[in-house]
């Protein structure tokens, strides 16, 4: 993931901005009812290979992008040493930013190199919903630490994310609510987990997926956790290792060739971000009171 510095918010890359255009689906020459194709006009090729029913009318990402600006702009949020690296998805279909704010540092606290990251995710193709969260970033491994305490987004069925004046205001409280979030990480370091119910726990919450047959344990993905484990030797065995060995999944995503990271990685994120408030892992990282 590649940042780049900034002294302020930044347009959005030219290859997002675009407005969508909505094509009839038509079937043996007739058209078909309330189906559109979600055509991309800047290269000609469909948003997605699925057509969208009469309700989905995308728009310019740059609206959302904008708005998002504005409010953070009156949330009177500390711009001027900021880094953003874009995401993209293929074609432009989804795409996410993540920001983060050098100013918030959390190091007084968590007792390393910490600073308050945002990443704003939206989508043309219904993959994603709008969608804006704010986590810690660790800055000796680059991981987003989705949060273990409260769920800090916004998500697109509130109209916060159109109205940069209320948005401003839910952005506003985020340096202080993650500092919350970083008296948790205390609480994770002071907590023993050793390798074997780390390795147990990626078994059976991480590694498994389910077929007609029942639910079935990934090996190499055990094998990978383990690997992963073995990295983060410096903290100890503590929650804090689990939690840093799962968000390092969630943000260092790789695929063979073809595959769309962008994507993978949103959705990857979702998954750790879930688990990681589950009631398995709050037990056994030392958050569950």
């Amino acid at each position: 993931m590649k940042y780049e510095n900034f002294d302020g918010l930044t347009a959005l890359p030219v290859e997002l901005n675009f407005d969508p255009v909505r094509e009839e689906v038509t079937r043996n020459g007739q058209i078909v009812p309330d189906q559109f194709w979600i055509v991309n006009p800047n290269t000609g090729n469909l948003i997605s290979n699925k057509p969208s029913g009469k309700n989905h009318n995308p728009v310019n990402y740059v609206h959302m992008w904008d708005a998002f600006c504005e409010g953070l702009e009156l949330s009177g949020i500390d711009l001027s040493d900021i880094k953003i690296s874009f995401n993209i998805a293929q074609g432009a279909s989804a795409f996410s930013a993540d920001i983060v704010f050098a100013t918030y540092d959390y190091e007084r606290i968590v007792g390393e190199a910490t600073q308050m990251k945002m990443r704003i995710i939206d989508s043309h193709d219904m993959s994603f919903r709008r969608d804006i969260r704010c986590m810690i970033m660790r800055l000796a491994c680059t991981n987003g630490m989705v949060t273990v305490g409260e769920r800090l987004a916004v998500k697109q069925k509130h109209t916060v994310l159109s109205d940069p004046e209320k948005l401003g205001a839910v952005v506003a409280e985020y340096p202080s609510r993650l500092e919350n979030e970083a008296h948790l990480y205390k609480q994770m370091m002071g907590t023993r987990v050793t390798k074997d119910e780390a390795i147990a726990f990626a078994r059976s919450e991480v590694a498994t997926y389910r077929l007609a047959s029942g639910i079935k344990v990934n090996e190499k993905s055990v094998e990978e956790f383990a690997r992963i484990w073995n990295m983060y030797s410096s903290l100890g065995d503590t929650g804090y290792r689990l939690y840093n060995v799962m968000t390092h999944i969630g943000t260092h995503v790789t695929g063979r060739e073809g595959t769309d990271i962008a994507r993978k990685q949103i959705r990857i994120e979702d998954r750790v971000s879930d688990i990681v408030q589950g009631k398995r892992f709050q037990q056994l990282a030392g958050l569950a009171a």
